[in-house]
């Protein structure tokens, strides 16, 4: 199993092959570890027990520079001393991610792992995470480059702090070219459907190509996309 990068965080934003920067937190590591704040409060990340990133605000993404191979990497609410844990390991010229969740009520740390790493010649995959505490359950349609009209991703789509069965999570796999991913809270927006959200991302993707789409709360209420690889 490899881990996935996380590219940046877009919530209304157009994509061709990758995803913008995330704005209010700039993202500048190209090797290490990355934190992606799927919980309630905002959380500080350290590494090998050095403080490597402090505040990072729910549904954001931050990261630090790291050598390659295993890590402890430990997440606290901010203002707490009380940490989670995870291991991680970090290859050369890639990030390895680490979720901070809700489980059980309390502050939870989940390896982002990919578990498809593997993508057929002439194919492409991607997959959808909700990761936003807040916004309960959602409805996540998508077009794909061999069907046009959008369709379902799964039902009922709610909050997984888990990220650990890859059968709960699958790939989808499609052709080469473009994807378009949109999403909406339920019952709160089911009236905006596709083409009235705001909470959308399209990407191309070449052969061999996969890409995960997180969902996230939007600091400014509501729900956002995040596109990482």
């Amino acid at each position: 199993m490899g881990t996935r990068t996380i590219l940046a965080a877009c919530s209304v934003a157009v994509l061709l092959v990758a995803c913008a920067k995330d704005a209010t937190r700039p993202q500048t590591v190209t090797q290490g570890v990355r934190v992606v704040n799927a919980y309630t409060l905002p959380v500080d990340l350290l590494v090998d027990g050095a403080l490597v990133a402090s505040g990072v605000p729910p549904g954001q993404l931050d990261s630090a520079e790291q050598s390659a191979g295993a890590h402890t990497v430990a997440i606290r609410a901010t203002g707490s001393s009380t940490t989670v844990t995870v291991l991680l390991r970090t290859g050369t010229g890639a990030l390895s991610t680490v979720a901070a969740v809700v489980a059980n009520g309390a502050l939870g740390a989940s390896a982002v792992d990919d578990t498809n790493a593997v993508v057929p010649a002439g194919a492409t995959k991607v997959r959808v995470l909700h990761l936003a505490p807040n916004a309960g359950e959602i409805e996540v349609y998508r077009t794909q480059p061999d069907w046009h009209t959008p369709i379902s991703w799964q039902f009922p789509f709610l909050y997984d702090s888990l990220l650990t069965d890859p059968a709960a999570h699958p790939f989808l796999q499609s052709g080469v070219g473009t994807w378009d991913i949109r999403a909406w809270r339920k019952p709160s927006e089911v009236a905006l459907g596709w083409d009235g959200t705001t909470a959308k991302v399209t990407f191309t993707l070449a052969s061999g190509e996969k890409r995960t789409v997180l969902v996230l709360d939007n600091p400014g209420g509501g729900i956002r996309l995040s596109v990482i690889e």
